[in-house]
């Protein structure tokens, strides 16, 4: 199982959204949303960092969104301020996506398949912007990980290398942006991997942890 690890101030607070707006529960000291499981932890962690964002898949985009909205979620503005998008390149007939605002700023993804939608909310794939895209892809290889998927998004600003690998029962995005990208862990603070025997650094600040 991969579990991304949610660092924040107020774990009250944090738990409470999770629950209400996006549809969380907890069990066994895990929050989770179908196949999607979170841990919460306490700290300080200034922001985003390494790992970028956790991505939902669901089955009606236009719908989970009000849904969520309705319950008080917001918009992520810096990513998908007008809502909703699309990546046409991504799993054959396009992906709709938009970005949301979690517990104190994590970003949360929703994402539709055009095509072969998910059944129910859970589980798509944890994004992480890497400064040297192979190494990242290399030192996840070595703990495990398979290529899913391989694009290169043409955009004006110049050409973003996006590598899908399935890793720990979960999916792990990799990307690497035009522009620059924060070492430091962040808000989506690591990553917890069943079975790991215990902490593994990785390139650019990512650590993997027991689960």
């Amino acid at each position: 199982m991969l579990v991304p690890e949610l660092t924040v101030r107020d774990l009250d607070r944090a738990a409470r959204q999770l629950q209400t707006g996006f549809g969380f529960a907890c069990a066994d000291g895990l929050w989770r949303c179908g196949n999607q499981a979170v841990r919460l932890a306490a700290g300080a962690p200034g922001g985003h960092g390494r790992i970028d964002h956790l991505a939902l898949a669901v089955p009606d985009l236009d719908a989970t969104l009000a849904r969520m909205l309705a319950a008080g979620v917001t918009l992520e503005a810096s990513v998908t301020p007008d809502g909703p998008a699309l990546i046409p390149e991504f799993w054959g007939e396009g992906l709709r996506y938009v970005y949301l605002a979690g517990p104190e700023g994590a970003r949360v993804e929703l994402c539709q398949r055009l095509s072969g939608a998910a059944p129910v909310v859970g589980h798509d794939h944890v994004g992480i912007p890497c400064r040297d895209l192979a190494a990242m892809a290399a030192f996840l290889a070595g703990q495990g990980a398979t290529p899913l998927a391989a694009v290169d998004l043409i955009r004006p600003e110049g050409v973003i290398p996006v590598r899908f690998l399935a890793f720990a029962g979960g999916v792990v995005e990799l990307y690497q942006p035009r522009q620059a990208v924060r070492a430091a862990a962040g808000l989506w603070s690591r990553l917890l991997v069943g079975g790991l025997a215990g902490p593994v650094g990785g390139p650019e600040g990512l650590t993997l942890a027991p689960l």
